[in-house]
C-alpha cells in the first residue's frame, strides 16, 4: 500500500482492506494471537471517526443548508480520515500492519448514503494511487467495496428493526465483506494475509460497535443542542419567538434591505401597568396577563410579519416593507387589540400598551441598534402619557443619554454627596402675613450638567430604583436641621415631600422615625407631602406608612390638590391634616375663568368643613394673595413671599427677624 520498506529489506506489500501486509516472515498460525494486538488499530479508527464526526458536526453542518451538501460534506471528511488511517497503520506483529480504512469507508456509505460514498471514493482513491505499490488496485477495490457495504447496510438497517448492541456488531460483522479482497493477493502472500482475518473482523466489530456507540452519543448530544436551540428560538412563558429568532429575523430583513433598498419597520410594544397587576394580583396574575397579551398579539400578526417577546413585558413585531403612514396604522391595531381586557381567574384586566416605532435600516443597521432605539421610543411615549404609538427620533436618543448619565451620576452622588442641598421657602399665614412655617426643597448642581431640576431628576431616581435613599437623605438632612433649629429655640413646622413609591415600600415609616429620633427633632413639627396617585389606596403598605406616621405626629398633606386622581376620595379616606391647592388654580385668579375660581371657593369650603389647613401654592401677586385671605384660606406659599433659600439665610432673614419681633 505504502511502497514501504522494513528495516533495510525490501518487501511485497500486500492489501487486504483493513489490512497492509509486509511479508518478511510466514507465520501463518499467529492469527489468533492478533486479535488482541488488533486493539490499536480499533481505538486508531475510532479516534479518527471521533475527530471528523465532532468537526463535522460542531462546525461544518450548520453551515451547510441542505443535506445534499451535508452527505457530501461528511462523505469526504471521512475519506480523509481513511488516508490519514492509511499513512499511519498499527503493526501487530513484525511485518503485518493493519489499519481500519474498511470502517471509516464504511461509514461514509452508511451516514452518507451514495453521495457521501462517492465523495469518500473521489478523496481516496486518488490517494491511494498516488500511494501506489503492487497492491494499489486491491487497495482500491478494497475501498471500494467498504463503501459499497455501507451503503448495502443503510439499505438493511431502514428494513429491519435492529436494536443495540446487535446493529453495532451487525454492521461490523457486515463490513467484514469487504475482506473478500483477499482472495486478489498473489498466492503466496495469500496464506498470511488470511491469517489476518480474525483480526480484521475483530476491528471491524470492535470499531463499528465503538464508533456507532460514539456515534449515538454525538447524534444525541447534537439532537440535545438543537432541542436547545430549538428552546433558545421560543419563549418559554408565552410561546411566541425569542429574542435570538427576533435577531435572526431582524438580520435576515437587513440583509434583504441592502440587495433592495427597502426599508421596513419594527414595533415594541410595553405593558404600561404591569407592575401594578404583580403588585396588587401578584405575579402570577402578571404572567397570565403576558400569555394573554401575547395569544392576543399573535393573532392579530399577519403572515409576514414576526413577533417576539424580548423582555419582561415588551414585544416586537417586525413589519414587512411599508409606508410610514401604514405603518403608523398598524401600530394603532396592534395597540387597540392590546386594549381588549383580559380575563384572569375571576378578574377582568385591563391594559394598556406603549409603542415605539424605528425604520430600518434609516434608524439602525443592526438588530441591537433597532432594539434599543424602539426601546428609547417607547419610554417617550410613556413619558407622554401611555397609550400611545411614537416613531423615534434622533432627540429621543439626546433625552435617553441623559436620562443614562443622570442616572449614573444619581448613584455616585447618593453614595457621596457633594451636590445635593435643601433650600427652604417661607410659608406664611394670610390672617398676618407671619411664619408659618416652610418646604424643604430639594437642589441638585451637577459639575457636568449643571443645576438640575428636580423635576426632572425625582423621575430618574424612581425608574432607577434610588428614590427611597433618595427621599432618605433629605428626611436626614431635614431632620438635622429641624432639631439645630429647635435646639436655638425656633418654632416652625417643615414640610417634606415623599415619593409615593417609597410609600409603596415596607419600612418607610420607621425609617424616617428612627431618622428624626437619630437627631432628636419632634415628629409633631414634620408635616410629610405626598402626591395624588392611584397608588396610595391601591396599596395597603401606602396606608400602613401613613397611619404610622399620623400615629406618630407628624402631620400629613396632599400636595398638587385638584391635579391628581379622585381628589375627594384621598381626603375622605387618608389621615390628612394640609391640603396643598395646585399652582394652577391660583394663576386662575387672576384671570377670567370662573369655574376655576368657583373650584377655589368650594376647596376651602369643604377643607373648612373637614377642619384641614389650606395651603395655596404658588401666590406670585398683591392680587391673589387679597383674594385668598378674603375667603379665609390660611396659608400661602410663593415668590410674592419668598424664593426658595439655604437656611442660613432663612434663619437670617426669617426665624430672627420672627424672633425680635416677638
Amino acid at each position: 500500500m505504502l511502497g514501504r520498506y522494513t528495516g533495510v529489506t525490501a518487501t511485497r506489500e500486500i492489501h487486504a482492506g483493513t489490512t497492509s501486509l509486509t511479508n518478511t516472515s510466514r507465520t501463518p498460525a499467529a492469527g489468533h494471537a492478533m486479535i488482541v494486538p488488533a486493539l490499536p488499530a480499533a481505538v486508531l479508527g475510532l479516534v479518527t471517526f471521533a475527530a471528523v464526526a465532532l468537526i463535522y458536526h460542531h462546525h461544518l453542518r450548520d453551515r451547510l443548508h441542505s443535506d445534499n451538501k451535508r452527505s457530501i460534506a461528511l462523505g469526504a471528511m471521512l475519506g480523509a480520515g481513511t488516508i490519514l488511517l492509511m499513512v499511519q497503520p498499527v503493526e501487530i506483529r513484525p511485518g503485518v500492519l493493519i489499519d481500519a480504512r474498511v470502517l471509516l469507508m464504511g461509514f461514509a456509505g452508511l451516514l452518507g448514503g451514495w453521495r457521501g460514498a462517492g465523495a469518500a471514493l473521489v478523496v481516496t482513491l486518488p490517494a491511494r494511487i498516488m500511494l501506489g505499490g503492487t497492491g494499489m488496485f486491491v487497495g482500491m477495490a478494497t475501498l471500494t467495496l467498504a463503501a459499497l457495504v455501507g451503503l448495502i447496510w443503510r439499505v438493511i438497517e431502514s428494513r429491519i428493526d435492529l436494536r443495540p448492541p446487535w446493529n453495532y456488531f451487525g454492521f461490523g460483522a457486515f463490513l467484514s465483506l469487504a475482506l473478500v479482497t483477499i482472495l486478489l493477493f498473489p498466492a503466496e502472500a495469500r496464506a498470511d494475509a488470511l491469517a489476518t482475518v480474525p483480526a480484521l473482523v475483530g476491528v471491524n466489530l470492535l470499531g463499528a460497535a465503538l464508533a456507532r456507540w460514539m456515534e449515538v452519543g454525538v447524534g444525541q448530544s447534537i439532537e440535545q443542542k438543537e432541542r436547545l436551540e430549538r428552546l433558545s428560538m421560543t419563549d418559554t412563558l408565552t410561546g411566541v419567538g425569542s429574542r435570538l429568532s427576533l435577531t435572526e429575523a431582524v438580520e435576515a430583513r437587513l440583509a434583504n434591505a441592502q440587495q433592495s433598498g427597502q426599508s421596513f419597520a419594527l414595533i415594541s410594544m410595553d405593558i404600561d401597568n404591569l407592575k401594578n397587576i404583580n403588585g396588587t394580583l401578584g405575579y402570577a396574575a402578571g404572567d397570565a396577563v403576558l400569555r394573554s397579551l401575547a395569544r392576543r398579539l399573535s393573532s392579530a400578526t399577519r403572515p409576514s410579519e414576526v413577533m417576539a417577546r424580548v423582555a419582561g413585558d415588551e414585544f416586537v413585531i417586525v413589519l414587512p416593507p411599508a409606508g410610514r403612514a401604514d405603518v403608523m396604522s398598524r401600530a394603532d391595531e396592534l395597540l387597540k387589540a392590546a386594549r381588549e381586557p383580559h380575563g384572569i381567574d375571576s378578574y377582568v384586566v385591563l391594559t394598556t400598551v406603549s409603542a415605539g416605532v424605528v425604520w430600518a435600516p434609516g434608524d439602525g443597521v443592526t438588530p441591537r441598534e433597532l432594539i434599543q432605539n424602539a426601546e428609547i421610543a417607547v419610554e417617550s411615549a410613556k413619558h407622554q402619557g401611555r397609550n400611545q404609538a411614537i416613531s423615534f427620533d434622533t432627540q429621543m436618543r439626546d433625552i435617553f443619554s441623559r436620562r443614562a448619565g443622570l442616572t449614573q451620576a444619581l448613584h455616585r452622588e447618593l453614595d457621596t454627596p457633594t451636590g445635593l442641598s435643601l433650600a427652604y421657602q417661607p410659608q406664611c399665614r394670610l390672617s398676618d402675613g407671619r411664619l408659618w412655617g416652610a418646604e424643604v426643597l430639594l437642589r441638585w448642581d451637577h459639575p457636568e450638567f449643571g443645576r438640575i431640576s428636580p423635576g426632572e431628576f425625582v423621575p430618574v431616581a424612581e425608574a432607577a430604583g434610588l428614590v427611597r435613599k433618595l427621599d432618605g437623605w433629605v428626611f436626614d438632612q431635614a431632620a438635622a436641621q429641624l432639631a439645630d433649629w429647635q435646639r436655638q429655640g425656633y418654632d416652625l413646622k417643615l414640610s417634606v415631600n415623599l415619593s409615593v413609591l417609597s410609600l409603596m415600600m415596607e419600612g418607610t415609616a420607621r425609617e424616617i422615625l428612627d431618622r428624626l429620633a437619630a437627631h432628636d427633632a419632634d415628629p409633631s413639627m414634620m408635616t410629610v407631602e405626598i402626591t395624588e396617585s392611584e397608588a396610595l389606596e391601591d396599596s395597603e403598605t401606602c396606608l400602613e406608612n401613613l397611619q404610622i406616621l399620623d400615629a406618630a405626629g407628624i402631620s400629613l398633606a396632599l400636595d398638587d390638590f385638584g391635579t391628581g386622581h379622585s381628589s375627594l376620595r384621598y381626603v375622605q379616606n387618608l389621615p390628612l391634616s394640609t391640603l396643598k391647592i395646585d399652582q394652577s388654580f391660583i394663576r386662575s385668579i387672576d384671570g377670567d375663568v370662573a369655574k376655576a375660581r368657583a373650584i377655589l371657593r368650594a376647596t376651602l369650603e369643604l377643607a373648612r368643613q373637614l377642619n384641614l389647613t389650606v395651603v395655596a401654592e404658588g401666590v406670585e401677586t398683591q392680587s391673589q394673595f387679597d383674594w385668598l385671605r378674603d375667603r379665609r384660606c390660611q396659608v400661602a406659599q410663593g415668590f410674592l413671599l419668598a424664593r426658595p433659600m439655604t437656611a442660613s439665610d432663612f434663619q437670617t432673614d426669617w426665624l430672627e427677624q420672627r424672633l425680635e419681633a416677638t
